[in-house]
């Protein structure tokens, strides 16, 4: 019913010109680091998302718990707002000691500079 012929899988293509390579540079642009009161005022206005947070009572000497009034729940919150607004993670054991915005502050500080 079907005839099925052998037909090469390959064919020969005759190239008129050779091939070649060009080499494109690349150029990678670094971006002049984060200063820390760029930090502070980012941190600031990132912790002004959490809704519960007063804006006038933000200082780097203001603890989550005593001075915001943040619960736990609420500190871990506040710290995600961090992350996101940074663009980094801040490890469990590292956020079980953070206990003031200045901590915070000093830890994103840290971890700029690394970059």
């Amino acid at each position: 019913m079907f005839r099925f012929t052998a037909r090469p899988l390959i064919r020969s293509i005759k190239i008129s010109q050779p091939i070649t390579r060009s080499i494109t540079p690349i150029r990678f642009y670094v971006s002049p680091p984060i200063t820390r009161d760029e930090i502070i005022n980012r941190a600031f206005e990132a912790l002004k998302t959490v809704g519960s947070i007063q804006e006038s009572n933000i200082t780097l000497d203001s603890s989550f718990q005593k001075d915001l009034g943040l619960d736990s729940l609420d500190t871990v919150e506040a710290l995600v707002a961090l992350e996101e607004e940074f663009d980094l993670e801040i490890p469990d054991k590292i956020a079980d000691d953070i206990k003031t915005v200045g901590e915070a502050v000093d830890y994103i500080v840290k971890e700029e500079q690394k970059e």
